[in-house]
């Protein structure tokens, strides 16, 4: 066997195999034999057909292709020792050749390589987000809108109330010959918010709730407004719409107060006091959370612009792969598959893939190869003590969400037991790599944590002295017996 490597540019070897014919032979009469046994041969038991018989019943391309399958099963591990390769996955015979020897011609993905550049310079503030009081009171009040009964008003719009209406929509640049109408006429209802309270994602478009503020039940009024190139929503983009607007009611909303019935009804909780700590603490995770994901990946992303990292192409189909089912898991909570979504976007799926579904893979696969050097380079680990506390952390999120039993049903205990165990590892590694990446961007913050906590811990133990020496009876005073008169 001579074996002869070449490496590609896209991350794979293409590798020649040469061997002599008498092998291809051997493994020939091995196929027939195998043959024999599983083909009913007219005249013969199972597998006591002589060669010749079996090559004139199954044919020779038959008998010479199971014959390259079981040298393929026999010597490629041996090809890819001898060779030198890391593979990243299978390889793919290509060809076989059969002339004065035979030649097999194998393309084999290599393992990702990933060389990290400097990390000297890696510097960032770490400086997550903290709640706003009036955030919270936001929050608060959002609750209590959800919660709060609808009522008829004879007055004119204003922030805080629901007004419904029918909407129709044309393009006010359409051609000669164009379709104009963009949006048949349909029932819809909005809240309108304070200026503050406006969002980016608002429907058609941001600042459309408060152009009716002042509107009665009966008005009729137009909107015009001119999208830009970068609209969310396909039928509208860079076109100037003129919005047809027929009010049907205006309606208020009686908010409940903040009472005992309110707080069981959010959650059973005790006073005003403890569901602001909870709305507090909650929106503080979060904001953690979003903060978090954007600094790590923002510090990684800045390592990758300063390494090389190679990787087959198969590597990167299997992401886009993972990334389709990703979506499609997202999709099927909200009773949606794939191509329901792209209908409603109106999209082609190689596009989508092309555009979105791609990019996305590349960024994933490129940060978790960036991710796994960085791990290898400071020998990061993860203790036993950490490993259960993660588990404990997936268990009690699968709690949470009403999905443990599902999933457990769904995966089988073994199952489950073991993707419970790899998903803990892997936020457990996440953890441990945030917190070197935070050693190299901004030590301080780590320090000034560590003074925070230690600071915590002194206030603990001071309050419990307090609290036991409270619980200490007085010692009684001594009094000097009165003197005798």
């Amino acid at each position: 066997m001579k074996i002869q490597t070449e490496f590609t540019e896209d991350h794979q070897a293409k590798v020649t195999v040469e061997f002599e014919t008498e092998v291809l032979e051997t493994y020939e009469r091995k196929a027939a034999r195998q043959l024999a046994k599983e083909t009913r041969i007219p005249g013969f038991r199972p597998g006591k057909a002589p060669y010749n018989m079996v090559v004139n019943y199954v044919g020779e391309e038959t008998i010479v292709n199971n014959a390259i399958d079981l040298m393929v099963d026999k010597f490629y591990p041996e090809v890819v020792k001898e060779a030198g390769i890391e593979p990243s996955g299978p390889g793919a015979l290509d060809d076989v050749k059969i002339e004065d020897s035979v030649f097999f011609f194998f393309t084999i993905p290599l393992e990702p390589t990933v060389e990290l550049g400097s990390l000297d310079d890696l510097k960032e503030p770490y400086e997550p987000p903290t709640i706003a009081e009036e955030d919270v009171q936001g929050t608060l009040l959002a609750a209590r809108r959800n919660a709060s009964t609808i009522i008829p008003l004879d007055t004119p719009a204003k922030e805080g109330d629901l007004v419904f209406f029918t909407l129709s929509a044309v393009n006010a640049q359409a051609q000669e010959g164009e379709e104009a109408e963009l949006i048949q006429s349909t029932p819809q209802q909005v809240f309108i918010p304070t200026e503050k309270e406006q969002n980016e994602t608002e429907w058609p478009f941001k600042g459309f709730a408060r152009q009716l503020i002042g509107v009665n039940a009966g008005d009729e009024l137009e909107i015009e407004h001119e999208f830009s190139d970068d609209t969310p929503d396909g039928d509208l983009v860079g076109k100037r719409v003129i919005f047809k607007v027929k009010v049907q009611s205006v309606k208020g909303l009686e908010l409940p107060e903040v009472d005992e019935d309110f707080l069981q009804k959010m959650g059973d909780f005790k006073s005003r006091e403890e569901i602001e700590e909870y709305i507090r603490n909650s929106m503080q995770t979060s904001a953690k959370a979003e903060y978090d994901e954007n600094y790590y990946n923002g510090l990684i992303d800045r390592i990758r612009e300063k390494s090389s990292i190679k990787y087959p192409p198969q590597v990167l189909s299997k992401e886009v792969e993972d990334v389709l089912d990703d979506l499609e898991h997202e999709l099927s909570h909200q009773q949606m598959n794939l191509d329901l979504y792209l209908k409603l976007r109106k999209l082609d799926k190689e596009e989508f893939i092309k555009k979105e579904v791609r990019p996305s893979a590349v960024d994933r696969l490129e940060r978790s190869l960036i991710k796994q050097a960085i791990v290898k380079k400071y020998n990061i680990q993860i203790s036993k003590e950490e490993l259960e506390r993660q588990i404990s952390n997936v268990l009690s999120e699968l709690i949470r969400s009403g999905e443990l039993e599902e999933v457990q049903r769904s995966l089988g205990e073994r199952k489950f037991t073991q993707s419970v165990s790899l998903l803990a590892t892997e936020q457990a590694f996440e953890e441990a790599l945030r917190l070197q990446l935070r050693r190299l961007a901004a030590p301080e913050s780590l320090q000034a944590e560590e003074r925070e906590e230690q600071s915590n811990q002194s206030e603990v133990s001071a309050e419990e002295i307090q609290t036991e020496q409270e619980k200490e009876p007085a010692a009684e005073e001594e009094t000097e017996p009165e003197s005798e008169a």
